[in-house]
Order: C-alpha cells, then sequence, then structure tokens
C-alpha cells in the first residue's frame, strides 16, 4: 500500500534575517537592477548519480545608511591592580553612500568599581592610516568637525580598511581591585546590546554611535536627504584581573557504522564501529576568573612509566570485544594505545602500552598525544570497532568516551591552572559541565557520582542516553545529550537486532511495518537543469531493475511463483507502466492498463498469463543465509512518457506456492515485495524575504513584484531553499533498501546563469565560506569566493535519510 503521494513541486526562494553582529559589506548597486537565483543539487543512493533543479526567483533593487562597530581585542585580557591597558573600536561604513560618524565621549563599563576610563576617547586611524590623535569631547562629536577634511568616510567594499574610522579607549585597573575582577568595555548603546546598522529612530541615546548624512555637495554624496540614522553598538571581550588559564575541552561520540556481516542469525561477526572528535574551544557562556587556554598533556602511566600525555579513553562496551581491526588515530601526532587494568580504575589512572596486549582482555582503547592543542580546535578521525561476544544475545550496546588533560602543564594542584581538564561524551557542554572547577573525587573535586571522573562504564539508565541519531560526531545530529543534568555525558547506544520470503535482493526476511510491505528503492536519473515542473519524455525514464530475493520457508522443496500486484490505489501507477519478471530463461512480461496488469505474450518466454514465471523444486530452508533455499530474480520497470517528476511508482511483486488453480494466487500462501521507482526523489523549493535590519519587511514568498517593492540597497535578502527526501524510509536492520541521498550538494553559484545575485550583493556576514549561510541538518557549507565576496554557496550533506528534510538559508545584502 502506497503509505505517501507527492506531486511534483515546484522549487521556491527565501530572503531575510538579521544577525546580532554580523559584516556588513555593500557597495553601490543601481535601483531597478535585477538578482536572479536558481538552485541545483546534485545526491546518489550509493550506486546511481541524480540532479535536482529549483526554479528561478527574480527580485530588482530599488537607495541606506549603514554604520558598523567591532571591538577589537583588548592590549592585556589578563592585567593586574593599576595596570592601564587599551581597547580599541573600529566604526565601519557599511551604507552605500559616504557618511559621518558620530562618536559618543564615554564608553560603558560593566564594572565601574575595580576599573576606570582613563583619559578621552581618541580617533588614532581614519581609512586604515594613522593619524595624529584626535580627542573626542565628552559630549561627543561627529566626525566632519571633528576630523575636517578627513571626516566625510567613504563606503567600505567588503575588504581592506577604507571607510573605518579607529576610535582607542585607555582602561585603569584601580589598585583595589582583587583577582577575578571583571570587566567589559561597549562603545555605543543599542536597544539590543551589540546590535549592527539598526535605526535608531526609537532609540535615541546620546551614546549612540551613529550614522550623520554629509550635506548635499559633499564629494561623491548621493544628492538627497537622509532621514533615518542608523547607530551600533560592540562590547569588548572580557578582561578579567589575574586571571588563571583554564581549557574547556568537549569529547563527542558517534556509532559510525554497523555490519552484520550478512549474517543475520550470527551475532559474533558483527562490527560496531564508533568515531570520535575532541574540541578545546571557548565556553558559550564566559567563565568568571579565568582565560580560556589551550588543552595541554597530564602525567600518566604509560608504557611502565610516567608520562605527560592527552587521553583520549574509551571502555570497551560489556558483551563486546575490541575488533581485530586496530584502531585510527587522526594523524602521527597520536599514538593509540590499550589497557587491560580493570574497569574499576579510572582511565587516567590506569596503566598503558602502544603495543596491543596478546594476554588479558583488553578494557580500554585510547589514543595519547604529547603536545598542546590550542585553543579552537577541532581533531577527527579517531575510531575503533568492537565485535559481540558468545554471550551477547542482541539488544543493546552502550559505552561512553572520556577525555584527560590539563590547562597548563606541571604537577596536578586543584583550583590551579594545572589541575585535571575533564570530559565525557553525549552533549556538547565542555569539560562535564564543571567550566573551572575541579573535577577529580581523589583529590576534593566533583564526586564520581555527579560530574566528576568516573570508571567509564556506560549505564545508560544512570547516565542517560544520547539521543542523536547522526553518524559523524562533529555533526549537530549527534551529541545531543542533557548540557545540564548531574551527571555529565551520555551513553551512546546502538541496538543489534536480526529480523524473517520475498523481498529485496539477499533480504527476503526483509521488512516494513510488515514483512508484506517490505521494499527496495530506486530512482531514475533526471538531467541537469530540468525545469521540475516539465514531465518527462519516455526517453527520460528508461527501464529500470530491480533484483529480489525469495526463500523457501518450508521444510520440504518447493515451487514458487512470482506475479505483479496492482497497487491498492490503482492511480499510484500510470496506466501503460510494463514490468518484466524474469529468472533464468522464464520471461513474463505485463502491461498496466490503469486497474490490472494485461500480460503480453510477443514480450514474454516460457510464461503465459496463467503459466507465470516459476522458481522450481526451491530446495528446503536450511536456516543458512544465503543457502541453496533462497533465488533470485529480476523485475524491469518501465514507465510511460508524461510523468511527473519527483514521483514514486511502486509495483508489487508476489511470490506465492501455487497450490490451486494455475496462475491464480488467490487463497496460496505468499508474500510480498515492492519494488518502488522514483522519479528524482529530493525535491529543492526555494523562496525569499527581505529584512530591513531586524526588522522583516516581507516575508517568506515567490511574489516578484512583492519582493521588488521592498528590495533597497543596504537591505538584506535571505534565500531559502527547503530540500526533501521524498523517499520513504526503511526501519532499522529491517532489510529494505531505501533510497538516502548520499552526498547531497546543493549549490548556490551567483554567476552560473541565470543567477546573477553575486554581482548586485554581497554576503553580509564574512566574505569567506560559510558567510551567512547554514543548515539546519549541520551540513558543511564550502563554496568559492571572489573579489572578496562569496560567490558560490555549497552545502553538502553526508546523507540526507529517507523522509526527512532541511533548510538552507544565506544572506545577501543588495549593494
Amino acid at each position: 500500500m502506497k503509505a505517501n503521494k507527492y506531486k511534483l513541486l515546484a522549487a521556491t526562494l527565501l530572503i531575510g534575517s538579521s544577525l546580532s553582529s554580523v559584516r556588513t559589506v555593500l557597495a553601490q548597486t543601481a535601483a531597478g537592477t535585477t538578482i536572479s537565483n536558481t538552485a541545483t543539487a546534485t545526491y546518489s543512493d550509493g550506486t546511481n548519480n541524480y540532479n535536482a533543479t529549483s526554479n528561478t526567483v527574480t527580485v530588482q533593487v530599488a537607495e541606506v545608511p549603514g554604520i558598523q562597530v567591532t571591538a577589537q581585542p583588548p592590549s592585556n585580557a589578563t592585567p593586574n591592580a593599576n595596570d592601564t591597558l587599551e581597547v580599541d573600536f573600529i566604526i565601519t561604513n557599511v551604507g552605500n553612500d559616504p557618511t559621518q560618524f558620530f562618536i559618543p565621549g564615554t564608553v560603558t563599563l560593566s564594572d565601574t568599581t575595580n576599573f576606570s576610563v582613563d583619559g578621552p576617547l581618541r580617533i588614532i586611524e581614519v581609512n586604515g592610516a594613522t593619524i595624529p590623535a584626535v580627542n573626542v569631547p565628552v559630549a561627543g562629536g561627529e566626525t566632519g568637525t571633528l576630523l575636517g577634511a578627513n571626516g566625510s568616510i567613504p563606503p567600505n567594499s567588503g575588504t581592506g580598511t577604507n571607510g573605518t574610522v579607529r576610535v582607542r579607549v585607555r582602561i585603569r585597573v584601580n589598585g583595589t581591585a582583587s583577582s577575578g575582577a571583571t570587566t567589559t568595555v561597549a562603545l555605543g548603546n543599542t536597544a539590543t546590546p551589540n546590535a549592527q546598522n539598526v535605526d535608531r529612530s526609537t532609540d535615541i541615546d546620546a551614546n549612540d554611535v551613529r550614522t550623520v548624512d554629509n550635506p548635499n555637495g559633499t564629494t561623491n554624496e548621493t544628492p538627497g536627504v537622509l532621514t533615518q540614522e542608523n547607530e551600533a553598538m560592540a562590547t569588548s571581550t572580557a578582561i578579567v584581573v589575574n586571571a588563571r588559564l583554564q581549557a574547556f575541552a568537549t569529547i563527542l561520540k558517534a556509532v559510525s557504522n554497523y555490519s552484520n556481516n550478512n549474517t543475520n542469525d550470527v551475532l559474533t561477526d558483527d562490527t560496531l564501529t564508533y568515531s570520535l572528535a575532541l574540541k578545546v574551544e571557548n565556553p558559550d557562556v564566559p567563565v568568571a576568573g579565568v582565560v580560556p587556554s589551550d588543552l595541554h598533556p597530564t602525567d600518566l602511566n604509560l608504557n611502565g612509566s610516567t608520562q605527560a600525555r592527552i587521553l583520549v579513553s574509551d571502555a570497551i562496551p560489556t558483551n563486546t570485544a575490541l575488533s581485530s581491526t586496530t584502531p585510527t588515530a587522526p594523524d602521527s601526532s597520536w599514538q593509540v594505545v590499550y589497557t587491560t587494568t580493570p574497569l574499576a580504575v579510572s582511565a587516567h589512572q590506569a596503566a598503558w602500552v602502544e603495543t596491543r596486549p596478546t594476554s588479558g582482555t583488553i578494557t580500554r582503547v585510547g589514543f595519547v598525544r604529547s603536545i598542546a592543542i590550542p585553543n579552537g580546535t577541532t581533531i577527527e578521525d579517531f575510531s575503533f570497532s568492537v565485535n559481540p561476544t558468545s554471550s551477547f544475545t542482541g539488544g543493546r550496546v552502550a559505552n561512553i568516551a572520556q577525555v584527560f588533560g590539563q590547562s597548563q602543564p606541571g604537577a596536578t594542584v586543584p583550583g590551579t591552572s594545572t589541575q585535571l581538564v575533564y570530559d565525557e561524551s553525549g552533549d556538547q557542554a565542555p569539560n562535564n559541565q564543571l567550566n573551572a572547577n575541579n573535577p577529580d573525587p581523589a583529590n576534593g573535586g566533583a564526586p564520581s557520582t555527579g560530574l566528576g571522573i568516573d570508571d567509564g562504564v556506560a549505564d545508560p539508565t544512570t547516565d542517560g542516553i544520547d539521543p542523536g541519531t547522526g553518524t559523524n560526531p562533529n555533526d549537530s545530529t549527534t551529541n545531543q545529550g542533557s548540557t545540564t543534568d548531574t551527571d555529565g555525558g551520555e551513553t551512546t547506544t546502538y541496538t543489534i537486532a536480526t529480523t524473517p520470503l520475498n523481498g529485496p535482493n539477499g533480504r527476503p526476511d526483509a521488512v516494513n511495518t510488515t514483512n508484506n510491505d517490505d521494499f527496495t528503492n530506486r530512482s531514475i536519473q533526471l538531467p541537469e537543469d530540468l525545469n521540475p515542473a516539465t514531465p518527462l519524455t519516455d526517453a527520460q525514464t528508461p527501464a529500470t531493475t530491480f533484483t529480489n530475493t525469495v526463500q523457501n520457508t518450508s521444510g520440504s522443496p518447493q515451487t514458487i511463483s512470482l506475479l505483479p500486484v496492482p497497487p491498492t490505489n490503482r492511480a499510484d501507477l500510470p496506466d501503460g507502466t510494463t514490468v518484466r519478471i524474469a529468472a533464468g530463461s522464464d520471461v513474463a512480461f505485463y502491461r498496466y492498463n490503469g486497474t490490472t496488469f494485461d500480460f503480453i505474450p510477443a514480450e514474454s518466454t516460457n510464461t503465459s498469463a496463467t503459466d507465470p514465471v516459476q522458481l522450481v523444486d526451491i530446495p528446503a530452508n536450511d536456516n543458512n543465509p544465503g543457502g541453496p533455499d533462497q533465488v533470485n530474480y529480476t523485475v524491469t520497470i518501465n514507465l510511460p512518457d508524461g510523468v511527473a517528476q519527483n514521483d514514486d511508482f511502486p509495483v508489487s511483486i508476489l511470490a506465492f506456492v501455487d497450490r490451486g488453480t494455475l496462475g491464480d494466487p488467490t487463497d496460496d500462501p505468499g508474500n510480498i515485495t515492492i519494488n518502488r521507482l522514483y522519479t528524482g526523489y529530493v525535491v529543492l523549493e526555494k523562496d525569499a524575504r527581505i529584512l530591513d535590519g531586524a526588522t522583516e519587511v516581507v516575508g517568506f514568498t515567490t511574489d516578484q513584484a512583492t519582493l521588488s517593492g521592498a528590495a533597497r540597497p543596504g537591505r538584506t535578502i535571505e534565500y531559502r531553499i527547503r530540500y526533501r527526501n521524498i523517499s520513504t524510509a526503511a526501519p532499522a536492520n529491517s532489510g529494505s533498501v531505501d533510497l538516502p541521498a548520499n552526498n547531497l550538494e546543493i549549490t548556490e553559484d551567483g554567476l552560473d546563469a541565470p543567477n546573477n545575485w553575486f554581482t548586485t550583493t554581497r554576503d553580509p556576514v564574512s566574505g569567506t565560506i560559510p558567510g551567512s549561510a547554514t543548515d539546519t541538518n549541520g551540513g558543511t557549507i564550502d563554496g568559492a569566493s571572489s573579489n572578496g565576496d562569496i560567490q558560490t554557496y555549497i552545502n553538502r550533506l553526508t546523507t540526507l535519510p529517507p523522509g526527512t528534510s532541511g533548510t538552507f538559508l544565506f544572506r545577501r545584502q543588495i549593494r
């Protein structure tokens, strides 16, 4: 029975959404310029490659001020009492016309008890050129007044320092400031802190950093009066007195592969492969009193001596053993290590060796590195595999990874930068949610029953289960456990299961909701750049062959007959579809008439309307997968012309023991498998919206007139490509064959005709990938840049599973 009917969908496109800290880049674009956009995609089912194309959306451009403020790193982020330091702010003209800026004469300190502003704000650079420092009065001033001939600031092209003003603020740490005292420095005062290029008409303040329209006649000034003034604000990173260094480590894990070795009833040859990744990064919320640092080694027992190493450790799951395949380390800076130390001993206290033990039971596998990992680094490609032991009878396999290190080298001292750094896999929180606190229960730290170091033995009941479903530990679909629980990381679990005539190639025991609706999905290959609304010709729907397998489940030999079965919803298959069933020299050819299948003698061999293809005297069931009790046959489906793209056409094949009237399956025992043919299975829908700062001017639509009426230089077009894998998903380990869209690449090329958006817009976030591009499935954003802007966005997903969807967004600011 057909569960879902997908009709051909025209693609749609989208525009909009602002960021709180965008890198806005604009250049002149004439009003009325047409911006055109069409998306294309490629994907694979693992064997064949396919194409998808969206419709084209066009937008016409109409004229705006623009300002961005960026805080530079403090000259000293960890000063002592009585120290002075400097914080610079760069103010950039991100509009499309020369402008002046109003610069207030004061900044905002988050802590005025321990810190103070030391002297006036000073302008020290204009357009990247150093100038004699110009003091900004306490009441503030316009650059036209403060800088004279240099006061009109040209638009920034998106790169370089033209169109910028650098303002310097000197900060003094008061003599009474205690260790850990923290402040930030903010220039500007937007309603939403740190907003960029927003209209200030509803939030006017004396401390605003804002645009000031040049008088008419100023060089390169566009005539006319701009009534709108925009403002921006930026806040520096934290300045912490006597802060200690603290590394923040996150260990990530996923089941990257499972193989049953084509032996459903034998578990000991199954292989479960895990992949890990390690991040050293800044926490999402700054931690008071510390400054994020690199991750350094800590002392371990390695090869019989004490050696300093960073350790990634994973306990071998219960009822499994480390496989004979050598674990994989990311690169030569890492070494694979093993231990037979009982799991009751914590991993960082176990005795590790680099040579795989030949006696005893390997209890953990690990990876060690002798050199520090820089802050801001992600290391991937750790992997190892396990096999079930003979005592395993199926069910859930669970384990959890750990990482150990220090923030600075030296003897481990809790409460200092040399205390242990520790994390467990299963979530995105670094340091097992302890931030800068001591994780070592043996030295006064968090308890092992809570967030502290434990034995690393997975307990799904106590630890919880990572609900992530991906296969790449660095994707957003994995390590999705709680970041606020009381016991740290979550277990990675995988269920190994087996299932029971007529099914996909090599899997007669396949199931779906039952064993009578298992299926094999395949697809034709659509031509490139074909309008998705165009019906397909007969030449574009070539005959496609499926291989199915039947199994005799009887204790004695039997002959099994094969027939096509009309779909429950007769309209699911177009009139004129042909089905060819073949086994050996027997061929039966059928044509669907909209209600039933007509037998076509001229195209058939050794068969008739009452004598279908038969698999004669298949031996008795031997309970041996792939044995002589299993026989293959082929089904070839050929669709007529005029069918829609991105639709599915199911052909059910009944395998039955023909006990009654020859060729009539009524009341005969039988089993159905479905061969489902798709005319493409990834649909792209595109639409757009327009934003003015944080305000949505036009919502998502494909209406060109509506979009064009709101398109102005400086406004943001946000394109949205919604993609869907419309194919039916197979249940895990079911044996049904579905169509994941592997290696899905959605390409947006601004110069690939009819696209022309590259010449008329710029990415508002960055001139390099990923820029403003995002993907709701955590796809890898790639592409190409040219002349300081992104010309091509490519959204790559390793796999888009059947029945799933996602949204690919990117923004372009009209020049």
